[in-house]
């Protein structure tokens, strides 16, 4: 990570406070990687090389109004563009946006409108878990300003990472996820809160879910517990 990926991902969501969106937004993928040092009383410390930055938007109803995205993000340098008719933004080389929604119930729908953004997200099934274990990050900075963050609990951001690795794309980059995994995992397992977090992750899990855990964490010398 640049030092100016980090000014324009601190600029993004200076733009989202403003826009009062912040609270219903999760960091997921790796750049929440990037906030859960401050989670830690151990030295974890992300090894962040991408620019795409994952939100969650955790309730596609809310703000009940209107809320200028697209003209917020542009203002601060981002070009706006779709691919495959999902929203997306761009900065520089610096950073790549999308937003990412839940899929409920029996929905297959993979394009979800955020009426209140006027974007359109994509719609995963698999960040469903990340949505039960949310988690606040504090960030203050000299000048007296705080944002409060949500992140998944690192706990379940390893064991989605898990479930989501055999069908992982492009394939390059399920090595790269389970690197992070063990990191990760290293110091869950030398934190007592964290640890028992895992522990209730792991017992949310469905038999599809356990099996293919098992499978991975195998295939790939981790042992959770």
């Amino acid at each position: 990570m640049t030092k100016e990926q980090e000014a324009a991902f601190w600029q993004t969501i200076k733009a989202f406070n403003e826009l009062g969106i912040l609270a219903n937004i999760m960091i997921i993928g790796s750049w929440a990687e990037y906030l859960y040092p401050s989670l830690f009383d151990s030295d974890f410390y992300p090894n962040l090389r991408t620019r795409d930055v994952d939100f969650f938007y955790r309730n596609v109803k809310v703000p009940k109004e209107k809320v200028p995205l697209v003209q917020k993000l542009k203002e601060i340098g981002y070009i706006y563009d779709e691919v495959d008719g999902i929203s997306r933004f761009y900065k520089e080389d610096f950073l790549e946006l999308e937003f990412l929604t839940r899929v409920l119930g029996a929905g297959t729908e993979r394009k979800i409108k955020i009426e209140p953004l006027g974007i359109t997200s994509e719609g995963l099934r698999v960040i469903n878990i990340l949505s039960q274990f949310p988690c606040i990050v504090e960030k203050k900075f000299d000048d007296g300003t705080m944002y409060e963050i949500t992140v998944p609990e690192p706990a379940a951001y390893i064991v989605q990472k898990i479930l989501t690795n055999p069908t992982r794309e492009p394939e390059e980059k399920r090595a790269k996820d389970i690197s992070a995994v063990k990191e990760l995992l290293y110091h869950i397992k030398n934190d007592t809160r964290h640890f028992s977090k895992l522990k209730e992750v792991f017992n949310t899990l469905s038999k599809k879910q356990l099996k293919t855990l098992e499978s991975v964490c195998t295939e790939n010398d981790i042992i959770l517990f």
